[in-house]
């Protein structure tokens, strides 16, 4: 008796075709997710970013009002973590060259903004948060050891000057002043809000005059020949990536926020 034996069911496998298909649907899928996470990285990152400059914005106007509490950072004190010189002492023969008699805060705040009238001549300022680490005696231990609790304490966001180093707020002055996160750098010029604006007192009359202000027109030394009672700057932040001065006055950067700023008197 012949028995017939029933053919072996094989499964086909995948041809090279098939298989070369696959992998590249495949990674076409890979590369599209990695556009979308990409781009999504770079949204979230540009909303903090926005974010920090919004908060810089009311430090910077409370800094305005009140010029003399922007630090003032100079060749030497960038360093310095124990520095505490304000701008109006660092630049006392400029913004308040009569100490004996108390100037007001608008003017150390025109005698400071009044000769930003073009981008060349700007004003730079920072703007950062600062971790503040405080000493306090161990009055456990026998000796006179002093703690630093560098996780306790609050952060306090500050503005600096550093007019006395070019302009420039680099590492070892960040890490002196204990800067967290990003610092933010500040672009300040005259607002165009000026413009049409009969802006300087007349001496003779003690009006203000017949000359209008235009773009890149200079401001009176003095502010009490400035006729309006107030003044407008703009704001532009920037991030700071602790760039050199003559790097990043030179080159073209688009500021995350731009905010007008009216001082009042």
């Amino acid at each position: 008796m012949n028995t017939v034996l029933a053919p072996s069911r094989r499964r086909p496998g995948f041809s090279l075709i098939e298989v070369t298909l696959a992998i590249g649907i495949l990674g076409m899928a890979i590369l599209s997710l990695v556009g979308i996470l990409g781009s999504t990285f770079q949204q979230v990152d540009e909303i903090m970013q926005t974010n920090r400059a919004l908060s810089g914005v009311t430090r910077l106007i409370g800094a305005l009002d009140n010029p003399r509490s922007i630090v003032y950072l100079d060749a030497s004190a960038d360093s310095n973590p124990a520095n505490t010189k304000y701008i109006h002492q660092g630049l006392q023969a400029k913004l308040d060259p009569f100490p004996a008699v108390a100037a007001s805060n608008f003017d150390i705040a025109y005698r400071l903004l009044a000769p930003a009238n073009t981008a060349n001549n700007a004003v730079w300022l920072y703007v950062y948060d600062r971790k503040m680490v405080t000493a306090v005696a161990d009055a456990t231990s026998a000796g006179s050891s002093v703690n630093y609790n560098l996780y306790s304490n609050p952060s306090a966001m500050e503005v600096a000057s550093c007019a006395g180093n070019a302009d420039n707020f680099g590492p070892i002055a960040a890490n002196t002043r204990n800067v967290v996160g990003t610092p933010m750098r500040v672009r300040l010029t005259l607002s165009k809000l000026l413009v049409g604006q009969r802006f300087q007192i007349d001496t003779a009359t003690g009006e203000p005059g017949a000359q209008k202000w235009a773009t890149g027109t200079a401001l009176p030394v003095d502010p009490n020949l400035y006729a309006l009672a107030y003044l407008p700057v703009v704001a532009e932040f920037f991030p700071h990536d602790y760039a050199n001065s003559t790097v990043f006055k030179a080159r073209e950067e688009t500021p995350i926020l731009v905010q007008n700023i009216i001082i009042s008197r």
